[in-house]
């Protein structure tokens, strides 16, 4: 495998370069922190911002109002902001949701949502997950009833990322109550305006909230809402999560390599019982460690852009990707946390606290990763089946 871009493509990771140095990402407003997922904070200004230059839609279909570019456009523009841990947590979502309105919504959306997603006018959250249905999907009980010109909404979904953010949410609800369970699920699109729609920040360990519950009380659907068919949207989430463990998840290694570049900093310039802690052979074998981890993170992520840029799928690759990227993210917390020592728990307000305290943020947040979007067993569970042949059972 060739690992060097394009001329093509090095022009744009440069211009992409430029702009964060011209346009520092601290210097947007951030209206949710860096959880250490590697995509910074929440900003609707740096979304809007990153419309701006085209840059959302750079790789949609050009009859969507898109440039039409290769998927290695979006993987070198996501890696590299994510290095800068810039707030693109917003992108993200955004991002995943309209290549579900992309793949399965009718005209009449994709004209209506796309345009304004494009431009940054728009957020989205995900919302599968409730409070008796996380791995278990098809225990979702939130129902739709259908009506002359819409469906009715009810019910509760939980552990809804920046959903008491976002304008829209990609929601599934079961809409046949007697087909079998994988048979009668459905996606929506849901203004978070609607009248009924009410959300309910979940705090979490670190101070800040995350998520949210959202609850539906009678919702008001039109149908053109509706996101694909009705009754097979089971088929159609498995594809949005074989997107979000891949593209939620190969940047890790580049924000890792940014967060290990600061503790290697921090071992330089500190003494630790009056000896300076990169001369600390146990340090300097944990950091290491990381960076051979890192390195295996993007060789496995390029595998994966390499397979999609041929318009093949991914299929246990994304388990695998998401796996390996969930856990050395935690490694990375963990083995940052010990070198930093005491220090490392200190407030974010201490003069005293390193790395401004963004590590410390980081650890709080890392028991979540191998949870989101799929425990690390279910993972496995796929790698296992699907990947190396083995029975379920």
């Amino acid at each position: 495998m060739d690992f060097r871009f394009t001329p093509e493509e090095e022009a744009f990771r440069q211009e992409i370069c430029k702009f964060v140095k011209n346009e520092p990402p601290e210097d947007f407003p951030w209206q949710g922190e860096d959880e250490g997922y590697g995509f910074g904070g929440w900003s609707y200004e740096y979304l809007r911002r990153l419309g701006e230059k085209g840059w959302i839609s750079r790789c949609w279909p050009i009859e969507y109002g898109g440039q039409g570019r290769p998927l290695m456009d979006l993987f070198i523009l996501f890696n590299e902001l994510a290095y800068q841990w810039a707030p693109i947590q917003a992108f993200f979502f955004l991002q995943a949701v309209c290549s579900a309105i992309m793949h399965f919504g009718s005209e009449e959306l994709k004209k209506e949502i796309l345009p304004r997603a494009a431009t940054g006018e728009i957020t989205f959250w995900e919302g599968f997950s409730e409070p008796e249905a996380g791995s278990d999907m098809l225990a979702l009980t939130t129902a739709a009833v259908k009506g002359d010109d819409s469906y009715i909404i009810s019910g509760q979904k939980t552990w809804g990322s920046n959903a008491h953010r976002a304008s829209h949410g990609l929601i599934a609800v079961r809409t046949d109550s007697e087909a079998p369970r994988h048979r009668g699920i459905s996606m929506f699109l849901i203004d978070m305006k609607s009248p009924g729609v009410t959300t309910r920040p979940i705090v979490a360990m670190h101070g800040s909230a995350p998520f949210a519950e959202v609850f539906f009380d009678g919702v008001r659907v039109p149908r053109g809402r509706l996101v694909g068919e009705e009754n097979k949207g089971f088929q159609q989430i498995l594809e949005c999560l074989e997107w979000d463990r891949f593209w939620g998840r190969f940047n890790f290694a580049s924000s890792c390599q940014r967060m290990l570049e600061e503790i290697i900093k921090y071992a330089k310039e500190t003494k630790r019982n009056g000896v300076v802690l990169a001369k600390d052979p146990l340090v300097r074998h944990k950091l290491a460690q990381l960076a051979i981890e890192i390195d295996v993170s993007h060789v496995i992520a390029y595998q994966a852009i390499y397979l999609l840029n041929r318009g093949e799928t991914l299929n246990y690759e994304a388990s695998v990707i998401k796996t390996f990227a969930d856990e050395l993210l935690q490694r990375v917390d963990y083995t940052g946390m010990e070198i930093l020592g005491i220090y490392s728990q200190l407030e974010e307000t201490s003069k005293w606290v390193p790395l401004k305290g963004r590590l410390k943020r980081w650890y709080l947040c890392s028991p979540l990763f191998t949870i989101a979007g799929g425990s690390s067993e279910i993972q496995r569970n796929t790698i296992a089946t699907r990947g190396l042949g083995l029975p379920r059972s």
